[in-house]
């Protein structure tokens, strides 16, 4: 009887920190193939890999994740198939991934599912950053040209937009200006003041660089003490409150990982030992709506759904897993992550495998793929443990979970539940007013810095019918700026806001 069990049988990463060059300028798809060419040796096969792969999906890279963006010194026409050509192989599907850091998950669910009903037979799911490269080779002003032209089929998932205009009209756009709005509100909703939650993100992430540090493959290979995480200085300066540089995803990596893929009779065919096998045990996915439509900005109800939903299709809780890697690029992610599960956030237990985006590196879309990498090569180690790896994409916006061991699951290929979606889809939605006018009270802030100088205060609030209001405060308004800046709180104040050409102006009574 055929055995289409799915299980990942491979990793490989790689980093590269050495002085930039014409000649070491590498592109993100030579630092992808490096990884590759890793994961390739480390199946200890005993015939052909490379030959088998029938599927290569590539993360899609961060400087083009967002409609009409291009890197400066040009890209692959074919960004799976350039990966292919370096290592020898000829896969009939090339997959380049839409946006997201959930991406390296869902691609894994996807590839079990694909493998399972007997649709692939062995898949590689690579991605690469060289973000770090690129800032390097334009401050020498070298001559690097990344452009290549690859024949065959691609299945291009495109980008698409993270925002409405009416949120970019009030600069809830980056990252550093979303995220900072969750932070607030998830640690007013906690009830802790200003310097409380600065304290407790840096013990949080004072732990994460301490498994950086010894990570091989880390770029940012330094353990950093909570009071440095905690002090302001010129290392590190704020970004927008209440994140300063290092309590923040790094993005001027050059990093790559890739996955490969198989079924259990795959692998007895190609001679992969059976200490290589990770079986991934459950999976889900949960997409959110766009910030200004979520009812509660302190939590995350597609964490919530994916986390739980995993954890319960496996009949396992949180207490039952041994190793995990929490989707860290700010300290919300990690904090809303640790109370969908019920985890104390204050536990001794290792929330990274990697030591999270700040300290290991945010690798753009693919950092999650060296989530895995380590995870799975960590339950090779211990073939009893369970990990569990949380993958975000967006703004808290697109979840993807994955149970995996090394012991083989009571069901193959298990999907926690299709209907989470659905489920997710049908919880209420907040009503906005984006004409705003009138008094109200404040939901959460942020203040986004330029050049180590407030320049940008955002402001939600509730009008007093119930209404939610996208807000800033205005440019010569500097005792606004003096109250987001402070410690007292902001959360729960009253304002005043006025609209004019589009946009919303906050003032506080």
């Amino acid at each position: 009887m055929a055995n289409t069990t799915p299980i990942l049988v491979a990793s490989g990463q790689y980093v590269f920190r050495g002085e930039v060059t014409a000649e070491t300028a590498m592109s993100p798809v030579d630092i992808a193939a490096k990884a590759a060419s890793v994961a390739i040796a480390a199946a200890n096969a005993e015939k052909d890999v490379v030959s088998q792969i029938d599927t290569i999906a590539f993360i899609r890279g961060f400087i083009d994740s967002i409609p009409g963006g291009a890197g400066p010194f040009g890209a692959s026409n074919n960004v799976p198939r350039s990966l292919a050509k370096r290592i020898g192989a000829n896969p009939r599907h090339a997959i380049y991934g839409r946006e997201g850091g959930q991406s390296p998950q869902r691609f894994v669910n996807e590839f079990a599912e694909k493998i399972a009903a007997g649709e692939m037979s062995l898949g590689m799911i690579a991605g690469a950053e060289a973000t770090g490269i690129m800032k390097q080779v334009g401050r020498a002003g070298l001559t690097v040209d990344w452009s290549e032209t690859v024949d065959g089929d691609l299945d291009d998932r495109g980008c698409h937009w993270l925002f409405t205009e009416h949120e970019v009209a009030h600069g809830i756009t980056f990252p550093t200006q979303v995220y900072p709005l969750f932070e607030n509100a998830w640690r007013a909703r906690h009830g802790l003041s200003v310097k409380e939650h600065r304290q407790l993100a840096s013990e949080l992430f004072s732990a994460f660089s301490n498994v950086a540090a010894n990570n091989p493959y880390s770029q940012f290979p330094v353990a950093r003490s909570a009071e440095f995480l905690n002090t302001v200085s010129d290392e590190n300066y704020w970004v927008a409150h209440p994140h300063t540089k290092w309590m923040v995803a790094q993005d001027a990596v050059n990093q790559g990982a890739a996955l490969l893929m198989c079924s259990v009779d795959k692998a007895v065919e190609l001679g992969i030992p059976e200490s290589q096998w990770i079986y991934l045990h459950s999976y889900a996915d949960v997409d959110d709506r766009f910030v200004s439509a979520r009812p509660d900005l302190a939590v995350s109800e597609s964490m919530k759904l994916t986390l739980n939903g995993v954890l319960n299709a496996a009949g396992k809780t949180i207490a039952d897993i041994d190793v995990m890697d929490i989707y860290s690029c700010f300290p919300i992610a990690v904090l809303a992550a640790c109370e969908a599960m019920g985890l104390d956030w204050h536990t001794k237990a290792p929330l990274t495998v990697t030591g999270g985006l700040p300290f290991f590196g945010g690798a753009g879309n693919s950092y999650s793929t060296h989530a895995i990498a380590s995870l799975t090569d960590s339950l090779r180690q211990s073939p009893s443990a369970f990990g569990l790896i949380t993958a975000n994409g967006g703004f808290l916006s697109k979840q993807s979970v994955g149970l995996y061991s090394a012991q083989a699951p009571h069901i193959p290929c298990h999907n926690a539940d299709p209907a989470l979606q659905a489920q997710f889809d049908s919880l209420p939605i907040a009503e906005l007013a984006e004409q705003a006018n009138g008094r109200g009270i404040v939901e959460t802030f942020t203040l986004t810095y330029k050049r180590g100088k407030p320049d940008l205060g955002i402001v939600i609030g509730r009008l007093e019918d119930g209404r939610r209001f996208l807000s800033n405060t205005a440019p010569d308004d500097e005792a606004a700026i003096a109250i987001l800046q402070g410690d007292s709180e902001v959360i729960g104040r009253q304002i005043e806001v006025s609209h004019r050409d589009g946009k919303n102006t906050v003032r506080f009574v």
